[in-house]
């Protein structure tokens, strides 16, 4: 009987610390799923928004709003013993069972804060601050401005897809004027303080060609430094005046470069851009070589994020680097955005008298 009792506290113990073991390695490996389920449900769920826009539907954001998951274990354990005249024999049954309940909950994006997210024009504080966060001046400013001092970037971009092509290619060529300058510490976006007050600005350092054709493109006058205001403000040659998009503005920017099925295009599912002429424009001219959505019938292996609609695939190319790096910058850009109304701090401040 000893070994009997002997045997049923083992396998007690033995089923407890299974129980435990399991439970550890699993919580781990859950919360790692966890983790990837959401990247990709995020992703997703952007994607397809994009796709939306690009086919004239209304987008739909949900956020998650908790993550819960539930274990639970159960055990049984038996034992027996049979007694004969020079022999004994005992046995032992044990069995467990576990499981894993995992919680995702969802709230739409709605009303006032749907409003204040989506539909408010991006701070500029927003816009220095990721200016300074070690993205690409162009991407950044490509993505979030859509008027400097006078210089329009496809404004008509910013919403449904226009009927005649947007003015932008000289936008495009002061945001890689002003990469260069970034590139070459010819240029800082920061604060200074000035009458009690923290004012944005751009510094310009040196006088090289690439800063005096900056300056030349935008107008601007000589001087220490350069405040960047507003619409509200009146443009002058002292200031850089700015328009930023809203959010909802980027996210329609940015639907323009998903490639859309040429059927799509025939039967009229789709609204196109033309000349006067009649010919199609191609947005690739204005978002080619920063954001490419391409479709296909049938899920390429090369797809990096996809998702199916009106039965055909749309996705970023795993090789396409850039695409991949604007898409980062419009999710980060997107959680920035929630943050509206809690106030930023500045990252740099100069004190700097007139």
């Amino acid at each position: 009987m000893k070994i009997k009792k002997f045997l049923v506290l083992f396998f007690l113990l033995l089923m407890f610390t299974g129980c435990s073991g399991i439970a550890s390695k699993s919580l781990k490996e859950s919360s790692l799923s966890f983790n990837y389920a959401l990247q990709h449900a995020v992703g997703e769920q952007m994607l397809l928004n994009l796709v939306r826009l690009r086919y004239g539907e209304n987008p739909i954001f949900l956020e998650v709003s908790s993550i819960s998951s539930q274990y639970s274990f159960s055990g049984d354990l038996s034992a027996s013993a049979q007694f004969q005249r020079n022999s004994e024999s005992y046995g032992v049954g044990l069995g467990f069972s576990y499981a894993e309940r995992p919680t995702f909950t969802f709230t739409p994006l709605q009303g006032e804060k749907f409003a204040r997210r989506l539909l408010s024009p991006i701070p500029i504080d927003h816009l220095i601050l990721l200016l300074n966060s070690g993205w690409r001046v162009d991407r950044v400013l490509r993505l979030c401005v859509q008027n400097i001092n006078g210089i329009p970037n496809a404004p008509t971009a910013s919403g449904p897809t226009p009927s005649e092509p947007p003015k932008y290619k000289k936008f495009l060529e002061l945001t890689k004027k002003l990469e260069l300058l970034r590139k070459r510490g010819e240029i800082k976006f920061t604060y200074i303080i000035k009458n009690n007050q923290t004012i944005p600005v751009f510094i310009f350092y040196g006088n090289s060609t690439p800063v005096r054709e900056v300056k030349k493109m935008l107008g601007l006058k000589e001087a220490r430094y350069y405040p960047v205001v507003g619409m509200e403000i009146k443009r002058s040659p002292s200031v850089i005046q700015i328009e930023t998009r809203s959010l909802i503005g980027v996210l329609f920017y940015l639907a323009q470069g998903v490639q859309i099925p040429e059927s799509d295009i025939k039967s009229g599912r789709v609204a196109v851009t033309e000349y006067k002429n009649g010919k199609i424009f191609s947005w690739k001219k204005v978002l080619g070589d920063i954001f490419n959505i391409y479709e296909a019938e049938k899920l390429p292996e090369d797809a990096n994020i996809a998702i199916k609609f009106r039965g055909h695939w749309f996705y970023i190319k795993d090789s396409d680097i850039s695409t991949k790096s604007t898409f980062i910058l419009l999710q980060q850009l997107f959680a920035l955005e929630a943050s509206k109304g809690k106030g930023t701090s500045p990252i740099l401040t100069l004190p700097i008298g007139d």
